[in-house]
């Protein structure tokens, strides 16, 4: 049975989802992305999206709260949209085509520092602590921490279910199989509200919330998953091939971004010159 209602928003992300055009699929967490983004847009505009000018939707993306990468982030959904809108003969006109190309800002490393992480551990509580040292230990995503069972993580091994549904194996590390071990069958991570399998939404704000109260506002919890990538670049001497492969990254570039320096490094070779 057909839905009833035309939906091209819907029957976009159903053709994103399935990698039309010869697009990469999009994962569960990207359509739910592009759905808030396109929906909030289609609202926010007095005539929607698809009947609106290239000056409106720029007044819409381009407000004075937006920073730069929100801006540009917004520029390269919405302009996807439209053109797959105009190729399927939703719109005889494509607005987009005119909107301003906006360099999104390179990307910095944004580990929590050690100190930091050691407290954060010592104080935090359940499933929230769980969930911060599974991105700080395993390098996993808030999607990927969402999907994890008991079954998934040996003494050995943590199975990662990521982006597109892919997996990929990673070390477990002690700190989590600690933690990890006693537990029972089932999702590791539950919600306390619902008893349920957290989604990745209420593991990242439940984090927030959970470092907010411990002291630490700003801090979230893919700042572990910086933390991880960096450790690992340093311990492995700089083999970015070792983090890329661990962070399940397709491009060497994007690990780069997730890869910091620590600053004892920094001082070493400072103090190391004639």
């Amino acid at each position: 049975m057909q839905d009833a209602t035309p939906d091209p928003i819907r029957d976009y992300l159903r053709y994103r989802e399935d990698g039309g055009g010869g697009h990469k699929p999009l994962g569960e967490s990207s359509l739910k992305h592009y759905e808030g983004i396109l929906r909030r847009m289609d609202y926010g505009l007095d005539a929607g999206i698809l009947e609106s000018t290239t000056d409106e939707i720029r007044s819409w993306i381009c407000k004075p709260n937006r920073d730069k990468a929100t801006r540009s982030n917004y520029i390269t959904i919405v302009r996807g949209y439209v053109r797959w809108a105009a190729a399927e003969g939703w719109i005889d006109f494509d607005a987009t085509a005119r909107l301003p190309r906006i360099q999104p800002p390179k990307g910095r490393p944004n580990p929590w520092p050690e100190d930091a992480l050691r407290d954060i551990r010592r104080r935090a509580k359940m499933p929230w602590l769980l969930a911060i040292d599974l991105a700080s230990y395993e390098g996993a995503r808030c999607v990927e921490i969402s999907r994890l069972d008991r079954q998934d993580v040996t003494e050995t091994t943590t199975r990662l279910f990521g982006k597109g549904d892919k997996y990929r194996d990673v070390p477990t590390h002690p700190h989590v199989w600690a933690r990890v071990k006693d537990m029972p069958p089932g999702p590791l991570v539950i919600a306390p509200r619902t008893k349920r399998r957290a989604t990745p939404q209420q593991i990242s704000h439940g984090v927030r919330w959970e470092l907010k109260r411990l002291g630490y506002p700003g801090f979230h919890n893919h700042m572990g998953r910086h933390r991880f990538a960096t450790k690992v670049h340093e311990t492995s001497g700089g083999d970015l091939r070792v983090a890329q492969e661990l962070l399940g990254h397709s491009s060497v570039a994007t690990t780069q971004i997730y890869v910091g320096i620590g600053s004892g490094r920094l001082a070493s070779a400072v103090a190391a010159l004639d």
